[in-house]
């Protein structure tokens, strides 16, 4: 019976030690993050009493699994805005904006028209575009900036991302190793505890999921269901890469094979999850978009103030010149890698027919008909813009081609095989490349090139005014500041039948350039004689009489002259920017919608982010809290516990110092 006592008194004794030495390491890591509260666990003998204790983890694997979870999609929205907040504070800042510096140009403009004589008023509209060219272009390179951060954020992130794979495989290969052995010294439970802190620290970083083996170790799975760490101890490394766009780096997993061949699988970008997923999302869905907005409206505003200034006439009594400078916005489009020819493709802008300039890139394809292609707009992200069309076109290379519904043109040299492909990006450096191409005040052209005036001897109750301004083509000698021998130059009615008129059209040199009979409209007078793509348009209105002379001479010397002035300043009020490469080719959009568009878009999506991110807290912080109450360790649990412990391990010793004097009174009797 002292002997049962004895093993009774020894059991109890390691086993509440056990227990004691639990609770103490419990207490003692009470800040220890990584720390999972432990209990030991008594196992009854069959032949009663105690057989053994075993230490185990206080972990609720639900809770755990949901906390990564929660912990990736914070992350996620925190990384988005971290970036998408500075964005839109400098969208919207009045010192920053670059909407200020279009306000203050076309407002000097204004002015100059006020004054069109002035150098001083024109001084101020070039001192203006020169600073609203400097804000585009600094914008842009703080974009460009922004890019470039991106990518080593996504390049530190695959590190971190190895590092704990890495780690990941080394303790799945020690727990297997550890399963089953020397449980009760709790070296198993501190691997595990170490391994739910590196997965804790892979879910800031990108979303996954895990699967526990029987023995032990455990899989985890990408978003997207590529494995990145296995069972066996082997983990798959995540790397960067681009094609063809060259500034979007992606994340891809490089899986390595028996054989010692690696395969590749990118992971879509919407798969990616965690601070990593935060970062790309806001580069693909914020700052691409943000920046070839920004290059699509530094293209509109520049080539639209080009052709009206170059339809005007300056103070040197010349036809006007460009006021911005385009020539470095061409790009070199980037072929894919898969690519079996040797063209190259550059990419300018249609100057003087952009209007369907779009902001999206564009996938240019060689099709397997000769000379003949393929572009379509495309996302960021290389998918098709919604709605967009394919615009076909044939040219044989080298050699360029016009494409008037997205207000570009090709230069195509090289030879491209079937089934080549290249990414054009003509909007997104665009803003960054413009550059002010004048620096006299004299050369802003604010006066038309030609007047008008009726003849002196005229009886009828018209006169004639000038209707539209055309590209300058065929009609001026610039050489002479004049008109050309050919332009037409006088009008004369000639019959009249009821309200129904005959005119006869002579050019500079008096010869008769065109003829009208019987007519009732005489809007468009130049068109209706049959002349093609006038430089110029004049309407009659009134009534004319026969005999009745107009007369259209190059203004020379208009210097009060604002009409060409005024037709630039109009630019700002029409709409002259597409809204989206996937709807129809026509403008929509004003410059200060489209800049309006842009600031709304970017502050649109950082409001939604803050409300998904602070319910994704939420949802964070109650997952904690389940996870702590089974996980955490309570001090004043642990300090009852520790009196429990106590007085256990006080009871066993007491036990064997009573089997003892069992044993001695036995002893003491034999004798």
């Amino acid at each position: 019976m002292s002997f049962d006592l004895l093993n009774i008194g020894k059991n109890g004794i390691l086993a509440h030690q056990q227990s004691l030495q639990t609770t103490g390491k419990n207490i003692n890591n009470t800040n220890t993050d990584s720390y999972v509260r432990e209990r030991t666990e008594y196992t009854e003998s069959q032949f009663g009493g105690l057989e053994r204790v075993r230490v185990q983890r206080m972990i609720d694997e639900f809770a755990n699994r949901q906390l990564r979870t929660d912990i990736s999609k914070v992350s996620y929205y925190e990384a988005n805005l971290q970036q998408a907040e500075q964005l839109d504070t400098l969208l919207g800042d009045s010192t920053t904006n670059v909407a200020s510096s279009v306000e203050s140009f076309f407002n000097t403009l204004q002015d100059a028209n006020n004054d069109p004589g002035s150098v001083t008023a024109r001084q101020l509209v070039l001192a203006e575009a020169d600073a609203m060219v400097t804000k585009f272009n600094d914008f842009s390179s703080y974009l460009d900036d922004q890019k470039s951060i991106i990518n080593d954020r996504l390049t530190l992130s695959t590190d971190r991302i190895n590092s704990i794979s890495e780690n990941l495989a080394e303790l799945n290969s020690k727990i297997q190793s550890s399963n089953g052995k020397n449980s009760s010294n709790g070296d198993i439970n501190a691997l595990l505890n170490k391994r739910d802190e590196q997965l804790r620290e892979l879910a800031e970083l990108v979303q996954f999921s895990t699967v526990e083996q029987k023995n032990g170790a455990v899989a985890v799975n990408l978003k997207n269901g590529q494995p990145l760490v296995l069972e066996d101890g082997r983990f798959n490394a995540v790397a960067v890469k681009s094609n063809p766009d060259t500034e979007r780096l992606e994340m891809v997993l490089k899986k390595e094979h028996s054989g010692g061949s690696v395969s590749e699988f990118y992971v879509p970008t919407d798969e990616v999850g965690g601070a990593v997923g935060g970062y790309l999302e806001y580069r693909d869905e914020v700052l691409m978009p943000t920046q070839k907005r920004l290059g699509q409206l530094a293209i509109r505003i520049a080539d639209s103030m080009n052709t009206q200034n170059q339809k005007g006439m300056d103070l040197d009594n010349q036809l006007g010149r460009k006021i911005f400078d385009l020539a470095k916005t061409e790009s070199q489009a980037v072929p894919y890698a898969d690519n079996t020819g040797a063209a190259n493709i550059s990419v300018s802008v249609l100057e003087g027919n952009s209007k369907s300039f779009p902001s999206e890139n564009l996938r240019i394809t060689k099709t397997g008909n000769p000379d003949e292609y393929e572009i379509v707009p495309v996302n960021s992200d290389g998918t098709l813009v919604s709605g967009a069309d394919t615009i076909t076109v044939t040219q044989a290379s080298p050699g360029t081609v016009d494409i008037v519904e997205l207000g570009i043109s090709l230069d195509l040299t090289g030879a491209a095989n079937a089934g080549d492909q290249f990414l054009a990006k003509p909007a997104e450096s665009a803003a960054s490349e413009i550059s002010l191409a004048i620096r006299r005040p004299e050369d802003i052209a604010l006066a038309n090139p030609i007047r008008v005036k009726d003849g002196m001897d005229n009886q009828g109750a018209a006169g004639i005014e000038i209707s539209a301004i055309n590209t300058p083509d065929d009609y001026y000698d610039t050489t002479n500041n004049t008109l050309l021998g050919s332009a037409p130059a006088r009008i004369e009615v000639t019959g009249q039948t009821g309200n129904a008129y005959d005119l006869e059209v002579y050019d500079k040199d008096g010869n008769n350039i065109g003829t009208i009979t019987g007519a009732t409209n005489l809007n468009g007078i130049l068109d209706q004689a049959g002349l093609t793509d006038p430089d110029y348009e004049v309407d009659i209105n009134g009534e004319p009489t026969v005999g009745d002379e107009y007369f259209i001479e190059y203004n020379t010397n208009g210097f009060d002259d604002n009409s060409n002035g005024q037709s630039m300043a109009d630019l700002q009020r029409q709409q002259l920017v597409r809204r989206s490469g996937g709807e129809e080719a026509e403008p929509t959009m004003t410059f200060n919608e489209s800049y309006g568009r842009l600031v709304s878009d970017v502050g649109s999506r950082v409001s939604q982010n803050r409300v998904l991110r602070d319910s994704a807290e939420a949802i964070r912080s109650q997952t904690e809290a389940l996870y702590e109450s089974q996980s955490g360790v309570n001090l004043e649990e642990e300090a009852a516990n520790l009196i429990q412990y106590q007085q256990a391990y006080t009871a066993s010793a007491r036990i064997i110092t009573t089997s003892q004097t069992i044993f001695d009174t036995l002893l003491t009797s034999l004798r």
